[in-house]
């Protein structure tokens, strides 16, 4: 399964000037619409910027050296509960997602994602700014 993130073009603002979309697309794999809708589609919901990414990963290293048992991320109608065992996401705007199975994922998945995507955002806003992960 491998993760793309990019800039498209969104065109030209009279006064911000060129304006790029940030996308994310899981692709690669028949579970790539779970991944899609869980993984990719709220990483702007729970981590905005880089020192978003920065708080949960040390969190996320808490975890996994035992300090604390759980963690709960809350994002823009996200909730994401972390444990040592697994990641659950939950999408709030819609009640058939939340506590489903689609949305739990390894620590490592998890991990791995939020790393890629902590790495694109550190890249500049340009059409030619890239970040391809594989999981």
């Amino acid at each position: 399964m491998k993760l793309n993130l990019y800039y498209s073009d969104g065109g030209k603002h009279p006064v911000l000037g060129q304006v790029y979309h940030q996308r994310q697309e899981f692709s690669g794999d028949p579970e790539v619409a779970r991944y899609q809708r869980y993984l990719a589609n709220t990483l702007t919901s729970i981590a905005q910027n880089i020192e978003d990414c920065d708080r949960i990963l040390s969190k996320i290293k808490m975890v996994e050296e035992g300090k604390i048992k759980n963690l709960e991320i809350e994002g823009n109608d996200v909730d994401v509960f972390i444990s040592n065992s697994f990641v659950q996401v939950n999408i709030n705007v819609n009640e058939d997602w939340v506590g489903q199975e689609d949305g739990r994922f390894s620590l490592e998945e998890f991990k791995s994602v939020l790393s890629a995507w902590r790495e694109f955002l550190n890249l500049p806003e340009s059409l030619s700014s890239e970040i391809t992960a594989e999981l």
